[in-house]
């Protein structure tokens, strides 16, 4: 375990509000019961593949202390999520996935996601923020380089299907806090 994370601690923090609302979309902290949700997104915008199981989700939402998924909902239905985990290095966070529905594709949520999470990241002191991203989904990797994400390295045959990834990070270490 790492000290001194555990962000389920944090949803009694007035000063870390985790739930907002933006242009009609609620973001909140991802529970166990959003899980069937999250893999009908994935069958959704991975045709009708699924990278990750049930017990993945569950595993980093219910029982991983150095993980946790940000949802998003509109008019009670889970339209996209975002998570991340806590790597080694403690002050570093490592985006595991993120997925917005086909439908609600190209109106922000991504960015109001992965914008979430930098914005709580920031304010519990983490310094940078990593992901991998498949080297041919070149509209997600121009989302994060307008998010402020740098491109790495490229990583070969990272994916299951022999496809490669491309390495990218931002700093936070700069940001404010307040």
């Amino acid at each position: 375990m790492f000290k001194g994370f555990e962000p389920r601690r944090y949803l009694n923090m007035d000063e870390v509000e985790l739930k907002s609302n933006i242009d009609g979309v609620e973001y909140r902290l991802a529970e166990r019961e959003d899980i069937v949700e999250m893999l009908a997104i994935e069958r959704d915008v991975y045709n009708g593949e699924v990278p990750w199981t049930f017990s993945h989700f569950e595993h980093e939402i219910v029982q991983n202390e150095n993980a946790f998924f940000v949802s998003a909902v509109v008019d009670g239905k889970l339209i996209g999520f975002i998570g991340i985990r806590l790597t080694e290095r403690g002050k570093v966070v490592h985006i595991t996935n993120l997925a917005v529905s086909v439908a609600y594709q190209g109106r922000g949520v991504g960015t109001h996601l992965v914008n979430q999470m930098i914005r709580l990241m920031t304010l519990l002191g983490k310094n940078q923020v990593t992901l991998e991203v498949r080297r041919d989904n070149t509209k997600a990797q121009g989302l994060y380089r307008r998010l402020g994400f740098s491109t790495g390295k490229l990583i070969s045959q990272y994916y299951e299907d022999g496809g490669d990834a491309v390495w990218m990070s931002r700093q936070l270490k700069n940001e404010s806090k307040n």
